[in-house]
């Protein structure tokens, strides 16, 4: 094994290790007993093993071997982004009531593909420790209370709703956390005496763990910041750590001068487009009304869960039939739309190829209403395909890469790819009618919205309110929407700035491939995918130079 391997090793076995709760995301068996350990000593015992990896992965001399550089490459950012990201991560954004532990929790908790009973063990043991974890976060979040560092007092109070809202609901076998499927390998009367083992830990043990947990943030929802003072620049030594989180998500040295700017540029675009798109659509010469009437035309929403699924299944069959054309190489599994009542709006989770667990792109039906017409096709696209699961899926059943190249991904190269693939599906002939690149241009809107507010929050002194606005004046989102947008970016600086900062980037690479002689649009996206997540410097020059 070489040191590059053994590198990548070690940065795969603590980055899962350290962050359980990161690998509920997309249901990992490794590590399935346990939480994060926030504690303030292993947090820095983990950044400072993270910042060692990097370092030494950055002396590897790789001339001459592109596999080998995007490896290099891949373990030495993703150590150096972990370090960084994890600043300030529990008191700030688990606590969070949209991205938050308690979030994940509900959300995802109850979707592992258990198979043996050692599994079935595991996950009761996790459960029964979701009562610790929240008493360790708490003490984490007042200490750092003590410091000044503190969240939102209305965040605080959403999360504790949040928990207040779930002990509301009637205790038993029915309740959203006691819904994991059984271990596979468990036969009918093994199953039901596990299922029955399940409602007991969450009736004795996490509900009063939940209980406990609502009580300590409203306390500390007391002590927290108004929402006139929601970004990092209001900290002591703020707006370093933010400087420090652009780079985390982008890989890449930009200013936030440089990104408020740039999203400015690309919404005075937008509008243009607004105009020649909608415009004639909808009777309408500006842009402003054509906000208005794309954000309150009841007309323009969904009203029922299956026709919702049914049209991202079709959309998702023209994308797949469509790629062949566009793409050299296609994933061998299949990703199919399926109804859920929980997590985001849209999300994607890859396949498994050790467990067997299919991809699948899902789509919350819990309120159907809160669908526009026009905007699920683009999610479809960017989630699914050609975005999320042709980048995901093609790496997870590459054996050649490793493992950190399989399951890692950079949020600028993994988020810019799925909003390049949302243009790219135009260029495709997907959208079904011009009503649905609106959808295209809304999905654009919010996110160069991101490049000024998460800047104007973190950078510039923004109040909630003040970004709130911005957004539902320069886009037509909905109100409801921008502000779960808006709390987003407050708890997760930087991290919003990579999808259009990512496509970007990737559009100006192949701007540059097309100059060069022999350039072949399936040769160029078969580049693009071929090693993995990697930064977007390192996939400028596997592009450009092979």
């Amino acid at each position: 094994m070489s040191e590059l391997e053994r590198l990548a090793d070690d940065l795969y076995e603590l980055a899962t290790s350290s962050s359980p709760i990161e690998l509920m995301w997309d249901g990992k068996l490794e590590h399935l007993d346990g939480w994060d350990d926030l504690s303030p000593a292993s947090r820095e015992a983990v950044r400072r093993r993270h910042l060692e990896i990097a370092q030494a992965a950055e002396a590897i001399d790789v001339q001459g071997d592109p596999a080998r550089r995007a490896l290099r490459d891949v373990v030495a950012t993703t150590a150096r982004s972990n370090a960084l990201r994890s600043t300030w991560e529990p008191e700030l954004h688990l606590v969070n009531p949209r991205m938050g532990v308690l979030e994940l929790i509900l959300s995802f908790v109850t979707s592992f593909p258990l198979a043996t009973a050692e599994h079935g063990e595991a996950y009761l043991t996790k459960l029964g420790r979701i009562p610790a974890m929240l008493e360790q976060l708490m003490d984490v979040a007042e200490a750092a209370a003590d410091d000044g560092r503190v969240a939102l007092a209305s965040h605080l109070e959403a999360t504790a709703a949040s928990a207040e809202a779930y002990l509301a609901t009637p205790a038993g076998p029915d309740e959203r956390l006691c819904g994991q499927a059984p271990p596979t390998d468990l036969d009918e009367p093994a199953a039901q005496a596990w299922r029955d083992r399940v409602v007991m830990v969450v009736r004795d043990h996490v509900r009063p763990g939940l209980a406990e947990y609502r009580t300590r943030l409203r306390l500390l929802a007391e002590r927290g910041r108004p929402d006139d003072r929601p970004g990092l620049v209001h900290l002591d030594g703020g707006l370093a750590v933010y400087q420090d989180q652009i780079w985390a998500n982008l890989l890449l040295d930009r200013t936030p001068e440089q990104l408020h700017t740039l999203g400015l540029e690309r919404i005075a675009l937008l509008e243009q487009e607004y105009l020649e798109v909608a415009g004639p659509l909808l009777g309408l010469h500006d842009v402003d009304e054509i906000y208005t009437r794309l954000r309150d035309d009841e007309t323009l929403r969904y009203r029922d869960a299956v026709t919702l699924v049914a049209d991202a299944t079709e959309a998702l069959a023209r994308a797949e039939e469509a790629s062949h054309a566009w793409f050299g190489t296609l994933p061998t599994s299949r990703c199919t739309a399926n109804a859920t009542d929980f997590g985001p709006m849209g999300y994607y989770s890859g396949p498994d190829p050790q467990t067997g667990k299919p991809p699948a792109f899902y789509v919350k039906t819990s309120d159907p209403s809160a669908w526009s017409t026009y905007e699920l096709e683009g999610l479809t696209y960017h989630e699914a395909i050609p975005g999320h699961h042709l980048q995901i899926a093609l790496a997870a059943e590459n054996p050649s890469l490793h493992r950190v190249q399989r399951e890692f991904f950079n949020t600028a190269y993994a988020e810019g790819w799925a909003l390049y693939a949302e243009r790219l599906a135009d260029e495709m002939g997907l959208y079904s009618s011009q009503l649905s690149r609106v959808g295209m241009l809304l999905n654009d809107s919010m996110r160069a919205c991101r490049l000024v507010v998460d800047t104007g929050i973190h950078a510039f002194g923004w109040s909630r309110d003040q970004a709130v606005q911005f957004m539902v004046d320069h886009s037509p989102i909905d109100p409801v929407h921008v502000e779960q947008e808006v709390d987003r970016y407050i708890a997760w600086p930087g991290q919003a700035l990579a999808y259009m900062v990512g496509r970007l980037e990737i559009e100006s690479i192949r701007t540059a491939a097309e100059r060069m002689d022999g350039f072949e649009i399936r040769d160029f996206h078969d580049r693009v995918l071929r090693y993995g997540s990697v930064p977007l410097t390192t996939l400028r020059a596997q592009v450009l130079e092979g």
